[in-house]
């Protein structure tokens, strides 16, 4: 009986060296390097809320101090040269009863898109409570523009930032709450202006 040879490891890659480089060329290679891309820019596209890297949102239910009423009235969309694009929307807020006094209230809002890193701030300004307000962005960011294969922009969302000053014991503390505000166009009758 002949013993059968053993054929050492580097002797086998040596061997087989071609078929290693197409394995790893055409499957494992797309398989890390394909889903990383998405990864990635999923993970760049992550809105910088009002210039803070920090800022936690809560969301609507959350919100203690405040109550925000808000309807989207108008959404122009950009024309070709991605200009004239706009969101047109009413708000109220008005004060909750709390323990503290609260005053000099500001409020801003930001638009911003997933997948794609679009966002657009309005300017700060004084909040007038249980008044309703007109605010106006411009947003001029195509949504039907593809990402990447199969992706295409998410949002674009809506995000308010509330600062008031808070008087606790005679000492006014400053406060700043993030808040994303939902909404749907359908069921509050936007009018949608074509570019």
């Amino acid at each position: 009986m002949k013993k059968a040879k053993k054929v050492s490891k580097s002797t086998w890659l040596y061997q087989n060296r071609l078929k290693i480089f197409i394995v790893l060329f055409f499957i494992v290679l797309p398989v890390i390097f394909i889903p990383s891309i998405y990864i990635l820019k999923y993970a760049d596209s992550k809105p910088v809320l009002f210039d803070d890297k920090k800022a936690d949102v809560i969301s609507l239910e959350d919100l203690k101090l405040f109550d925000i009423d808000y309807t989207i009235t108008h959404v122009r969309l950009p024309n070709t040269e991605s200009t004239g694009g706009y969101y047109r929307f009413n708000y109220e807020l008005t004060k909750l009863e709390s323990v503290n006094p609260i005053n000099n209230i500001k409020i801003q809002f930001q638009l911003s898109t997933r997948w794609a890193k679009y966002t657009e701030v309005s300017t700060e300004q004084a909040a007038t409570l249980n008044q309703t307000k007109t605010v106006q962005m411009n947003f001029n960011y195509d949504m039907d523009t593809p990402i990447l294969p199969f992706v295409e922009a998410k949002g674009p969302y809506l995000y308010a930032k509330i600062s008031y000053d808070e008087v606790i014991l005679g000492t006014s503390y400053a406060r700043v709450v993030y808040v994303h505000l939902p909404y749907n166009l359908v069921r509050d009758n936007t009018q949608i202006i074509p570019a």
